[in-house]
C-alpha cells in the first residue's frame, strides 16, 4: 500500500519539476506519468464545485472555482489572454461555460453489496472535455485534496482498466507505456482522441471499466471518480500553436483552464 502512496506523491513531484515556480497543466495528458494518481497534484486546474473543497474555508474554496480562478484571468488579460480583444474574451468565456455545462462524469458499480474479496466492476462514463486527452482516476472519495487511489480502502484493481474512446473502440496506448514487467492495474488513465465542439453542440463520450476485488474486512466503503479535462482548446479562440506545432490553450500552461470534476460517490457494503 505504501508503494501506491509513493507513486501518487511522485506524480506531484513531477508536476513541481515541470512547473518550476508555478505548477503547469498538461494539455496533452501525461504520457510519461503512467501510475496511480490523485487529483491534488492538478493544482493548476479549477474545481467545478465547492462540494469537492469541504476542507477549505468558504472564501478559499470560492477562489478555486472558475469564476474567480479562471474567468478573472481572462477578463483581466492575464497569462496569454492579453492577446484577445475584450469582445473575444467574452466569447471565449461563453464557449468555456458551454463546455462546463455539458461535461460530466458518472460512476456505477456492478453490485453495492458483496462478500469479502468478491469481484465487482466500477464503470466510469465521461462526457465532454476539450481534448485531445482527458484523465480519469478511481478514488476513495470526492474531495479534491483528500482523495486517494481506491486501493487505499482495500479494493484491489485486478486487471488493467478497460478504456473505450469516443469512437467506441478500445484504447491501450496509455497503459502500454508502462515499463515492461510493471503491473498495469492502476487507478489512473488518459483517454486519447477526445474532441468536443461547443459551437456544434458535440461532446465526446468515453468509458473506463475497472475490475475490482472487494476488501476482505466487512464494512461500508465509498468509491468515486475524478474527471480531469480542459476547456479552451475546443474553441477556435481558445487554442494557439505552440513550439513544434503543438496546439496549446490560449491561456498557456500556467492558466487555470483545466477542470477537476468528481462523480457522485457510491457506497459498497462488504458483508
Amino acid at each position: 500500500m505504501n508503494s501506491r502512496r509513493i507513486s501518487a506523491a511522485m506524480l506531484c513531484l513531477v508536476a513541481l519539476a515541470i512547473g518550476a515556480s508555478r505548477l503547469n497543466a498538461y494539455p496533452g495528458g501525461t504520457p510519461r506519468v503512467v501510475t496511480n494518481a490523485t487529483p491534488f497534484c492538478t493544482n493548476c486546474h479549477s474545481s467545478t464545485s465547492a462540494d469537492q473543497l469541504k476542507d477549505m474555508p468558504a472564501d478559499a474554496a470560492s477562489g478555486m472555482l472558475p469564476d474567480h480562478r479562471h474567468y478573472t484571468e481572462i477578463n483581466s488579460g492575464e497569462e496569454g489572454y492579453g492577446k484577445l480583444s475584450a469582445d473575444d474574451r467574452q466569447k471565449l468565456i461563453t464557449a468555456i461555460k458551454a463546455m462546463d455545462a455539458n461535461s460530466r462524469v458518472e460512476l456505477s458499480v456492478s453490485a453495492t453489496s458483496v462478500k469479502p474479496g468478491a469481484p465487482l466492476t466500477a464503470t466510469v462514463k465521461t462526457r465532454g472535455g476539450a481534448g485531445p486527452v482527458v484523465g480519469v482516476m478511481l478514488t476513495d472519495n470526492d474531495q479534491r485534496f483528500q482523495s486517494s487511489p481506491v486501493q487505499v480502502e482495500g479494493f484491489l484493481i485486478t486487471q488493467p482498466p478497460a478504456v473505450t474512446g469516443p469512437d467506441g473502440k478500445s484504447q491501450t496506448k496509455f497503459l502500454d507505456a508502462r515499463v515492461a514487467g510493471l503491473n498495469k492495474n492502476i487507478n489512473y488513465v488518459n483517454i486519447q482522441e477526445v474532441y468536443s465542439n461547443p459551437d456544434a453542440g458535440k461532446y465526446a463520450e468515453c468509458q473506463v471499466v475497472y475490475s475490482l476485488k472487494a476488501p476482505c474486512d466487512p464494512g461500508q466503503y465509498t468509491i468515486s471518480a475524478a474527471f480531469l479535462y480542459g476547456t479552451e482548446k475546443a474553441s477556435s479562440l481558445g487554442r494557439v500553436e505552440g513550439p513544434g506545432g503543438r496546439i496549446m490553450p490560449v491561456g498557456g500552461q500556467a492558466a487555470h483552464s483545466g477542470r477537476v470534476q468528481f462523480a457522485k460517490p457510491v457506497t459498497v457494503t462488504v458483508k
